[in-house]
């Protein structure tokens, strides 16, 4: 069961007629890349039609926007651009008579359109025209609550892209298309919803050590469904370093760290206590910290403990899994699980492996009698690569 929770290309609406933008007789027109050109006159007016109309506002961002050529005319080029240069793609019908944007627009953004029509007798006629974009009202923006990972973050080869909007997404398969992500060297990869609201995107396997990987949240304007469009665009881009694999073995109370799959230090360790056992599976570790204060409440055991300085503190899952010093507990480490679901370590060996620890490096627990849920924190390892896909709006 998928549960937990994180702490440009564009298309709308129809419109209700279509107006002429480019049309009635065209007088004459300059041969295009002649410096003094002879004016020709034109023996048929080069009637042009689009929509949204010139000078229209309040369009909402999902209105196709296209331009078509009447009477046996062509259209040679079109471009729909924004103030920023950026240009929404269209597609030209194999007849040559009609362009049609293949994407929505952005919110609050004035479009310049500009349509390249031709006569039948191979005179060109260049027409423009803009309009402007709806500002969606602020409890109808879909925005971005959280990203991960930070841009120019180095992280472990298990590291997970997490996007977790600030309301639940009903038209998940529009949202998901706006999402970009590319990897150098490529590799496979896939979006797959682990909440209504939560959106992560891994490789089918662990990232290659080394990758560059760039993101582009595209949101601005999607139609999420439920009269809600996107709020924003966002990016970022991170790099991924070295496979570290920390193999966590309660049968044992042994935790054995691989480098690049070669081992390089095995340590005593102990798990969460019977009926309050360690999460088992391969997860990714969330983020560290030399200090955390840990009190029972926040995790539902009650008055059990409060701690306000724990060490060497490394997060594991959103329902309070740490790997940490454990300096109460060494008596045990390497023999019995006392703990309260935690893994401990006495201090040295905690803060060795703090310093070695990126976020996104994996961590295995074996020998659990309980599995982790993929949203709880980073454990989108647990499926394999037919159910996580399985998640996704838009199929590979």
């Amino acid at each position: 069961m998928r549960t937990g929770t994180p702490r440009n290309t564009r298309r709308t609406l129809g419109v209700a007629a279509v107006a002429t933008l480019l049309g009635g007789a065209l007088g004459s027109a300059a041969a295009p890349g002649t410096a003094n050109a002879t004016v020709q006159p034109v023996a048929t007016p080069i009637p042009l039609t689009s929509v949204p109309t010139d000078g229209a506002t309040g369009i909402r961002t999902e209105v196709p926007v296209s331009v078509t050529a009447q009477s046996g005319e062509k259209l040679a080029a079109v471009t729909l651009a924004a103030p920023d240069g950026n240009s929404v793609p269209g597609s030209l019908n194999p007849e040559g008579t009609v362009w049609t944007a293949d994407n929505h627009l952005r919110t609050h953004t004035k479009y310049t359109l500009t349509a390249i029509g031709v006569a039948s007798d191979g005179t060109q006629v260049t027409r423009t025209s803009s309009f402007t974009t709806f500002s969606p009202t602020s409890d109808s923006q879909l925005k971005f609550q959280t990203t991960e990972p930070q841009n120019g973050d180095l992280v472990g080869v298990g590291m997970p892209i997490l996007v977790q909007f600030t309301h639940p997404v009903t038209d998940r398969a529009a949202v998901e298309k706006a999402l970009v992500v590319q990897t150098d060297p490529p590799q496979p990869g896939h979006w797959s919803w682990l909440s209504d609201a939560r959106l992560d995107w891994r490789p089918e396997s662990y990232w290659q050590p080394g990758t560059k990987v760039r993101v582009s949240l595209n949101l601005d304007g999607v139609p999420a469904g439920a009269g809600q469009y996107g709020g924003n665009d966002t990016s970022f881009a991170f790099n991924v370093g070295r496979k570290q694999l920390s193999l966590v073995d309660l049968s044992k109370h042994e935790m054995t760290v691989y480098d690049n799959d070669k081992v390089i230090r095995s340590m005593p360790v102990t798990g969460g206590k019977p009926g309050d056992d360690t999460w088992g599976g391969t997860m990714a570790v969330i983020d560290k910290a030399a200090s955390v204060h840990m009190q029972s409440r926040t995790v539902g055991f009650g008055d059990a403990y409060d701690i306000p300085n724990v060490q060497w503190a490394i997060h594991l899952t959103y329902s309070g899994t740490y790997i940490h010093a454990a300096p109460w507990s060494v008596g045990s480490q390497g023999y019995a699980n006392v703990s309260h679901g935690c893994v401990g370590l006495s201090t040295d060996r905690a803060a060795w492996l703090f310093q070695s620890t990126l976020p996104g490096d994996l961590v295995q627990v074996v020998n659990s009698p309980k599995t982790v849920a993929p949203g709880n924190g980073y454990g989108d390892w647990q499926e394999n690569w037919s159910q996580w896909l399985s998640g996704s709006a838009v199929k590979a």
